[in-house]
Formats: C-alpha cells, sequence, structure tokens
C-alpha cells in the first residue's frame, strides 16, 4: 500500500514566504523541486519504506554582488525526516535565510567550500563536520594535531575555490554533489564507526548513506579518473571543469589535505562503482593516516594513553592496526613496546644483543 506526504517550504520567521524551486533529495534519488506554492508531494508508491529522509536545499544568486537585483543568498540545508505515519497530511519544512559568505578570499570561515556549496557556515554538514572535529580533539591529542595539520592545508586553496564557487551556481551545485555531500557521508560513517561501534543501526544508515551520496548519473568512473590524475599531479583531460583545474596546483603536494580530501573520495566513489565493502574501506583509509609525521608525545604515560585511544577507533576492524602500527614503528623507534601494548604490533620487536 502506498503512502504520500506533501512537504510545504517556507521561511523561517517569515511563515508566509512559502519556498518555491526548493531541492529535495534522498541519498541519490532526486525528488525534484517545489512549485510556486513551496509544495512537492513525495511518495513511496510500493510502501517500501518506514520512513524517509529529505535534504532540502535552496542554493542563493549572485551572492558576491548584493547590488545585483537578482541577489538572493539562497536557505541553510535542512535535513528533515518524514513516517509513514503522515500519509495523506501536509508537512511544513522552514528554512534558515543563509548569511552572505565572505567573498573576498582572505581565509574567514564564511569561505570554505563545504560552507559555500552548502549556503551557510551554520548548515547540518558544516554543524556536524564541526561536532566530529570537536570529538576527535577532545579525546586524542594525535588526533587533534592532524586535524590541524589538515586544516591549516585546507585554507591554502579553500577560500579562493569557495569565492569562485559562491558566484557560480552551477559549479556549486555539481561540488556539492560530486564532493561535499559524498565526504560528509564518509566522515559521518567514520566517527560512527569510531566512536559508536555497539550502535549497529547508526552505523547500517551511516553505511546507507554512504552508497546513496554519490549521484548515479554523474559518471563514477570519470570522476574517480580525474580524482586519482588530481591526487597523483598529473595532468587533467581536456574535457575536466575548471573548477577541477584550478584545484589541481592547489592540492596534489598537500599530503594531509590529500589523505583527508582526496583518498576518502576515491574510496566512496571507488565503494560503489565496484561494489566494495565501505567499512573495510574506512578501515583501511583510518590505517593510512599520517600519523608518523606528527610530533611523539614526550611523556610515556600520555603516549600509552594516546595510542589506546587511537587503538580504541579500530575496535570495528582492529585486523588493520598493524598496517598503522608499522609505519609508527618505522618512524618512532623508540615505541616498540607501547605499540604492543596498544595492539598495533603482534610482538614488540627484539634489539640485537651486541
Amino acid at each position: 500500500m502506498s503512502w504520500e506526504v506533501t512537504i510545504e517550504v517556507v521561511e523561517c520567521g517569515s511563515p508566509s514566504t512559502h519556498i518555491s524551486g526548493a531541492h529535495i533529495i534522498s541519498g541519490t534519488l532526486d525528488l525534484g523541486y517545489t512549485d510556486s506554492y513551496g509544495q512537492r508531494i513525495i511518495y513511496d508508491p510500493i510502501d517500501l519504506y518506514e520512513w524517509v529522509i529529505l535534504t532540502i536545499s535552496k542554493s542563493g544568486t549572485a551572492v558576491c554582488d548584493p547590488t545585483d537585483p537578482d541577489h538572493h543568498p539562497g536557505y541553510i540545508t535542512k535535513n528533515y525526516t518524514i513516517h509513514q505515519n503522515m500519509d495523506g497530511t501536509i508537512q511544513t519544512v522552514c528554512l534558515t535565510l543563509a548569511p552572505l559568505p565572505d567573498c573576498n578570499g582572505t581565509g574567514g570561515t564564511d569561505c570554505f567550500i563545504v560552507t559555500a556549496t552548502t549556503g551557510s557556515s551554520e548548515s547540518v554538514e558544516v554543524n556536524r563536520m564541526r561536532q566530529l572535529r570537536e570529538r576527535v580533539s577532545a579525546v586524542s591529542r594525535l588526533g587533534a594535531q592532524l586535524i590541524d595539520v589538515i586544516y591549516g592545508e585546507y585554507k591554502q586553496f579553500s577560500p579562493g575555490i569557495a569565492a569562485e564557487l559562491v558566484q557560480d551556481t552551477t559549479a556549486r551545485e555539481a561540488v556539492l554533489q560530486i564532493v561535499v555531500r559524498p565526504l560528509f557521508a564518509w566522515y559521518t560513517l567514520a566517527g560512527t564507526l569510531a566512536f559508536d561501534q555497539a550502535d549497529q543501526k547508526a552505523i547500517g544508515q551511516a553505511k546507507q548513506d554512504v552508497l546513496n551520496a554519490c549521484p548515479q548519473h554523474s559518471g563514477g568512473m570519470t570522476i574517480i579518473t580525474l580524482l586519482e590524475a588530481i591526487r597523483a599531479g598529473k595532468e587533467l583531460p581536456e574535457y575536466t571543469p575548471q573548477i577541477l583545474l584550478d584545484l589541481v596546483p592547489r592540492i596534489a603536494h598537500l599530503r594531509f589535505a590529500s589523505w583527508a580530501i582526496l583518498d576518502p573520495l576515491i574510496r566512496v566513489w571507488r565503494s560503489i562503482t565496484d561494489d566494495l565493502n565501505v567499512t573495510d574501506e574506512v578501515a583501511q583509509w583510518l590505517a593510512s593516516a599520517p600519523l608518523e609525521a606528527l610530533s611523539l608525545p614526550n611523556d610515556p604515560e600520555i603516549l600509552d594513553e594516546e595510542l589506546g585511544m587511537l587503538a580504541s577507533f579500530f575496535e570495528f576492524n582492529p585486523i588493520v592496526r598493524p598496517q598503522l602500527g608499522e609505519r609508527l614503528l618505522t618512524a618512532w623507534p623508540d615505541t616498540a613496546v607501547a605499540l604492543e601494548h596498544a595492539g598495533f604490533l603482534s610482538q614488540a620487536p627484539t634489539r640485537e644483543k651486541e
């Protein structure tokens, strides 16, 4: 038996302002745009799902030129869940008007790529990424150091690209669909696996969100080829979008940003096109984290605590720990015993007697 719900999108603070042209998607499924009354009927024709998570967005236009008569900053993207028990009802969802981004390329947080594509520094994606960053930093000094280095590299290229995106609606939507949402889904799954390993329902949903994150019509193999070329610093084909051509010299040589952005993007797209186990892909990615390039804690107790916390992140797939452990041992040869205690080595290597 089918069920349907009418979504009515209005402006928060001004409920009489109906938002036409609001884009509604669910994973990779494009559910269309709201009409002139701000409404869109969402239906499940075969009663396949009990509930569905919708992502509702409305991009701005000419956001860097307030004097333009068509100027509108757009709205902050919002997720909204509809249930089978809402059948036949009208559900009103309000979107908050997005603040104007800083378009001067000065490096402020409003110029970051995720902010530019989602429409606000307070979007769902930005807030959840910020929460994950704070969660990791709160429990791991090495994790916090890694994040700081990644953001330091990210700031080298993100503001300039973001300034371009806020002025180009087509490019902004493409980057949102091909880069930002897959990355957001990937980091959500990685955080869930690392911190909420006992919550199988949350893990299952996060895995499905990753598999739903990449638009099926976008040419996965072509995107993978481009991303791998960017990571390798190779010359890109002539058909490459200009925004990616601009990205190449800014990120190809950045080790930490490449690991944090390009590697997971390739793994997301490959997980879908090659039907890979996305949980294993996350484990392999975490095990390749360039932690050996960071500063080693001097205090033995802090080191043991740090390695123990890092080891706990791999409880969902502990078999990959030695991959990271061997690299850490090479970089930090005096940490063999601590690495063994944490589970990164099967046995601490012994030194030959002189």
